[in-house]
């Protein structure tokens, strides 16, 4: 693996985070890092999930192909429904984007990882913002 390619983030890369108990939610806000429909591979989402020393609670990841446009409306309308209810359920602010999504690949293919119930916990903010 070249220098470059140990800066990104992939299915390989994803197993040797070591954030131990903190885990993140990510927002993976392209195609296919969520297509977990191949036998005999892990999409990234999943090896998020799955990583042995840290990684994810909950990814929102796309399982599908689908159009640019429609899927930075869904995500636009999905952290605008995280920021009128901080401590409302990620499954439901997730909800509330897709009812505002036309497209229909774009409706079916965008999903959670996790359980939708989770609550975000937001890290305090240290020292000043760069």
């Amino acid at each position: 693996m070249g220098v470059a390619n140990k800066m990104l983030l992939d299915d390989s890369t994803a197993t040797d985070l070591t954030n131990g108990g903190r885990l993140h939610v990510y927002f993976l806000m392209d195609c296919l890092n969520g297509f977990f429909e191949v036998v005999y591979t892990e999409s990234l989402a999943e090896s998020l999930l799955l990583a042995p020393y840290g990684g994810a609670v909950a990814v929102w990841a796309s399982s599908g192909l689908t159009d640019a446009p429609p899927q930075a409306f869904l995500d636009q309308s999905l952290f605008r429904a995280i920021s009128r209810n901080p401590g409302g359920s990620l499954g439901a602010a997730m909800l509330a984007a897709k009812l505002l999504v036309t497209d229909p690949d774009v409706r079916r293919t965008w999903i959670q990882f996790g359980d939708p119930a989770l609550r975000l916990r937001w890290a305090a903010h240290v020292g000043p913002h760069r």
